[in-house]
């Protein structure tokens, strides 16, 4: 990207509120940050949480999902009373920060470390081997919809696996301006934009969106850093029809704020420095 960093046009597509400390540090660094979400997280009434006492197992796939939990669980207490003989599990660190936020205990927890690259269900299921494991009953703690691969790996290890679908998942709203910032940056400056994807549910929103505004091509010229290696293949799979290459500037790091802010620098160019 030429034109030092003032060129450098960062859209940041994690539900509202979920960047963290990125918009400020990219900003800090003269970049032009936009936060657009692709997905909004809506949550579901009429769930009743169960005891997780009742369980040997309890998995959070996102932070969002503990909040969701603890927001209804014990009439909306912390963990502090957190059943010594369950297992909290998240599939990775930054769900792992939040339930200690939430005070449950840290000889309950488990997940992936912070320097495992792989933030996910095949890293957690790693850490339920290596500490001998073997829950019998467990509860997964998600959306209306998510991978199955979880579930169906711990049923095959002969545990009774529950859902608990406590939010929902769906395109976000974008207002005028913001539908017309998104255009005007991908019609005049693909080149010098930059995407943070975070799911494969929101690539596949956000390429929805941008064929009926008419801009997919060009969203084939940017930059992108992904926090996993299937929102890659997703990405790759919603571009094919518009690229005759593999896609060049394309950075995979972990979800945590440091490593994107670094990945972003990365394909920004020489000129960028975290």
């Amino acid at each position: 990207m030429k034109g030092g960093m003032s060129s450098v046009h960062v859209f940041l597509t994690r539900p509202e509120g979920r960047n963290g400390s990125v918009p400020g540090r990219l900003r800090a660094a003269s970049m032009r940050v936009t936060e657009i979400p692709a997905l909004e997280l809506r949550p579901l009434t009429g769930h009743a949480v169960p005891d997780p006492g009742s369980f040997d197992l309890v998995v959070f796939v996102s932070r969002y999902a503990v909040q969701r939990f603890f927001q209804l669980w014990n009439g909306g207490a912390d963990a502090s009373g957190w059943p010594v003989q369950t297992f909290a599990a998240a599939v990775g660190a930054s769900t792992a920060n939040a339930l200690r936020a939430a005070g449950v205990p840290s000889a309950c927890l488990v997940h992936p470390p912070g320097s495992d690259p792989d933030q996910d269900s095949e890293a957690l299921v790693r850490q339920l081997d290596a500490r001998r494991l073997q829950p019998k009953q467990v509860l997964i703690v998600r959306g209306t919809d998510g991978r199955p691969w979880l579930g169906q790996t711990l049923a095959v290890q002969g545990a009774h696996v529950e859902f608990l679908p406590l939010y929902e998942r769906v395109p976000a709203h974008w207002d005028r301006d913001l539908t017309s910032c998104l255009q005007n940056a991908l019609n005049t400056q693909a080149r010098n934009c930059i995407f943070l994807l975070t799911s494969s549910d929101g690539v596949r929103a956000m390429a929805r969106r941008l064929r009926e505004l008419g801009v997919i091509h060009n969203w084939s010229d940017c930059a992108f850093v992904v926090i996993h290696e299937r929102i890659a293949a997703t990405l790759q799979s919603e571009l094919a029809p518009h690229r005759i290459e593999e896609l060049e500037r394309l950075a995979l790091c972990t979800p945590d704020d440091d490593a994107i802010v670094e990945a972003i620098h990365a394909v920004a160019g020489p000129t960028a420095e975290p």
